[in-house]
C-alpha cells in the first residue's frame, strides 16, 4: 500500500511554485501567442483603431508633446507589434486620411507639401537645364544630341506631371467624397517624383508625408514680439516698432522682400528662386516649357501663396513666455520702415500656436526666438472663447 501512495509535498507553498512554473512555461517564447491565430491583415485592421499618431490627439497639460500610441505604446507591447508598427505604412495612411478630413490645418499642410515638392522639382529641372546648356557650349555635336534626348525626357516628365494634376483636379470635382484620397494621391506622386530628404528613414511614402507636414507646416519657428494684448484670427491691427530688438526683427523678416515692400507698398508672395521669376530662365523660348509648368503650379496655389509665403513672426500676447503658452503667428500685410529703423506695420493673425521652445538670441539686445505647434480648429475656437471670457472677467471660458 505504501508503494502505491503518492508522496505529499513537505511544504504547501511548493504547489504554488509548481503552478507558477507551469504558467511561466506557458508564457515562454517557444509558445505561440494567442494573437498568432489572426492573419496579419486582421491584426493591422484591429491596431488601426487604436494607433493614433503624433499630434493627432492634442490637448491636456502638455499639448506640444509628440507622444502617441503608434510611436510610443504599441511598439513596446510585443516584438510582433513592434515589427508591425515599424514595417507597415497603413497606419500613417489612415491617419492622414482622418486628419485631412477632420482638420483644415492638415489639408493645408498636405497641399503645401505637394506645392513645395513641385517647386523643388522645377528648381532641379532649371539646374539640370543650365548644366546641360553649359556642357553643350563646350562639347561637340554628339553631346548636343545627347542633351536633346535628356531634354525630351524632362519635357515628357513635365507633361505627365501636368496631366496628372489635371486628372486629379477632375476627380476632385467629380466626386467630393474622394477629396482626401485624391489629395493624398497627389502627395504620393510628389514623393515618387522628387523624394524628400527624410524619405530613407521612413517606413513608407505615407510616413514620409506625415513627417514632412509636421516638420514644415505644424511646427513653426520665428522671432518673437512680446506684448500682452487681445488678438483674434482674421482681425488685423497696427503696431509701431521702435525698440532696437524689434527693429532687428522687422529687418530680418522683410530682408528677402524688395525695397518697395518696406516703403508701404503692397507685399507680394515670394517663393525662393521661382517667384519673382528667376534670371536663370532664358527669354528666347528655350525655357518656355519650364515657365509654363511654373505658371501652372502658381496659378493652382494662389490661396497658399497668399497665406504661407508672406513675411511672418510670432506675437506672444500671453504671459508667461514659456513652454505650452499660447501665442499667435502674424502676417505682415503692410510695412513702412523709417530712416531710424523704426517701423509702422499692419498685421493679420493667421494661426495660434503652443510655444514648445523659447530662447533669447545672443547679441540681439533681448530678441527672443520661439518654436511652436499650430493649434487645430477646435483648439483655436476654445482658446478664443477663453480669451473672450477672460477679457470680460466672466471666468475662464471652460463652462
Amino acid at each position: 500500500m505504501g508503494d502505491c501512495q503518492t508522496r505529499q509535498p513537505d511544504n504547501p507553498s511548493s504547489e504554488v511554485a509548481v503552478e507558477i512554473t507551469d504558467s511561466m512555461n506557458l508564457c515562454s517564447p517557444n509558445t505561440p501567442s494567442s494573437l498568432s491565430i489572426f492573419h496579419e491583415d486582421i491584426l493591422l485592421a484591429i491596431l488601426s483603431f487604436v494607433a493614433d499618431t503624433p499630434f493627432e490627439i492634442v490637448g491636456g497639460d502638455n499639448p506640444t508633446c509628440g507622444r502617441s500610441t503608434l510611436t510610443h505604446t504599441l511598439p513596446l507591447v510585443s516584438k510582433q507589434f513592434y515589427r508591425l508598427t515599424k514595417e507597415h505604412d497603413i497606419f500613417w495612411e489612415n491617419a492622414l486620411l482622418r486628419l485631412v478630413k477632420k482638420e483644415s490645418m492638415w489639408e493645408d499642410g498636405m497641399r503645401r507639401f505637394v506645392f513645395d515638392s513641385k517647386c523643388d522639382k522645377i528648381r532641379s529641372d532649371i539646374l539640370e537645364r543650365n548644366h546641360n546648356r553649359n556642357r553643350r557650349d563646350k562639347r561637340t555635336k554628339n553631346n548636343r544630341l545627347q542633351e536633346q534626348r535628356v531634354q525630351a525626357e524632362v519635357d515628357a516628365s513635365l507633361q505627365m506631371s501636368t496631366t496628372s494634376n489635371v486628372d486629379n483636379l477632375k476627380s476632385d470635382n467629380t466626386d467630393n467624397t474622394a477629396k482626401e484620397e485624391a489629395l493624398l494621391k497627389q502627395a504620393c506622386d510628389a514623393v515618387e517624383a522628387f523624394p524628400p530628404h527624410n524619405f530613407a528613414s521612413c517606413s513608407g511614402v505615407h510616413q514620409c508625408i506625415y513627417k514632412s507636414i509636421v516638420h514644415d507646416h505644424l511646427r513653426y519657428q520665428g522671432p518673437v514680439f512680446y506684448m500682452p494684448s487681445a488678438i483674434r484670427l482674421g482681425s488685423p491691427y497696427g503696431l509701431h516698432f521702435f525698440e532696437p530688438r524689434y527693429r532687428l526683427l522687422m529687418s530680418e523678416v522683410m530682408a528677402p522682400y524688395p525695397v518697395s515692400a518696406r516703403r508701404g507698398e503692397r507685399i507680394s508672395p515670394m517663393v525662393p528662386s521661382l517667384l519673382p521669376p528667376s534670371n536663370n530662365l532664358r527669354q528666347n523660348g528655350d525655357d518656355d516649357d519650364i515657365k509654363a509648368d511654373l505658371l501652372n503650379v502658381l496659378e493652382q496655389n494662389q490661396s497658399l501663396l497668399g497665406k504661407y509665403h508672406l513675411p511672418t513672426f510670432i506675437h506672444a500676447h500671453q504671459s508667461p513666455l514659456r513652454k505650452n503658452t499660447p501665442a499667435t503667428i502674424v502676417q505682415v500685410r503692410q510695412c513702412m520702415v523709417s530712416r531710424d529703423g523704426s517701423a509702422d506695420v499692419y498685421l493679420e493673425p493667421i494661426a495660434y500656436v503652443w510655444i514648445d521652445q523659447v530662447f533669447e538670441r545672443p547679441g540681439t539686445g533681448g530678441l527672443y526666438e520661439a518654436r511652436g505647434i499650430r493649434m487645430g480648429k477646435e483648439a483655436s475656437e476654445a482658446y478664443e472663447r477663453w480669451c473672450g471670457m477672460a477679457h470680460l472677467s466672466m471666468g475662464d471660458g471652460r463652462g
